[in-house]
């Protein structure tokens, strides 16, 4: 598993993307369509901006990668 820092990393990483954020609540967001998404909440709203800035500030660690398309 990688730890990632930074928005670029994040947007590399492919649709099916598994991250768990690292900050108190260790929130998981999965990647598809682009977007990066929590499954605990409504399947239409995104969590781009949460998990961005929670990147940026906490860092986040890659549980599964999914695969390019």
């Amino acid at each position: 598993m990688d730890n990632i820092k930074s928005i670029q990393e994040l947007d590399e990483l492919p649709d099916g993307s598994v991250i768990e954020l690292l900050d108190k609540r260790g929130s998981r967001r999965v990647k598809r369509g682009g977007h990066w998404r929590d499954l605990a909440k409504a399947p239409d709203t995104t969590w781009n901006v949460n998990t961005y800035v929670n990147t940026r500030r906490y860092g986040a660690r890659v549980i599964e990668r999914g695969t390019p398309q």
